[in-house]
């Protein structure tokens, strides 16, 4: 073998040893769940206007619910006629911690009715109570859609409002 055929070969081996260590490094992180991307996911709220979310979400396992706090920016007064009723939610695949939920809500710290209203700008939290899966631990992933139907007190017309969660099980 001539002395450039030699060079190049162990120029091509140096690199190739190299590519070799990093993809045993990239393989071990992802063995051990270093770079799993549920755990690299954030939590997340998203309900959009006219009546947005404020926070994340507050996902009980033992409380076996999920609440989220919201504003009214509609421009008039609502109400929420769920209340006290089913609600709706969409669990991800896999998934069936709001199989069939019931919704609860509070206002200014009181329960809230069907026929509570709630002025433009105030601020309320709804609580859909649901079940948690049996196998789900405390800092395991959610993922779920929301919604919620609210009526317009000037037109009495019912509108839905739908989001979705990502978040980790609390306590």
């Amino acid at each position: 073998m001539s002395k450039k055929g030699q060079a190049a070969m162990e120029f091509l081996m140096t690199y190739g040893w190299a590519i070799v260590v990093v993809l045993a490094a990239i393989g071990a992180l992802a063995y051990f769940g270093v770079l799993s991307p549920q755990k690299l996911l954030p939590d997340r709220t998203i309900f959009a206007a006219p009546v947005p979310s404020l926070d994340v979400a507050v996902i009980s396992k033992s409380g076996n619910n999920v609440s989220i706090a919201f504003r009214n920016n509609k421009g008039i007064s609502i109400t929420i006629p769920q209340i006290g009723g089913t609600a709706t939610a969409t669990p991800a695949t896999g998934i069936t911690f709001c199989a069939a939920p019931t919704l609860t809500g509070t206002l200014g710290g009181v329960a809230m009715t069907p026929a509570t209203q709630i002025s433009n700008g105030g601020t309320f939290i709804l609580t859909w109570n649901c079940t948690a899966p049996s196998g789900a631990n405390i800092g395991d992933k959610f993922s779920s859609g929301f919604a919620f139907n609210y009526v317009n007190v000037d037109t009495t017309q019912t509108l839905t409002q739908t989001g979705s969660v990502d978040g980790k099980y609390g306590t």
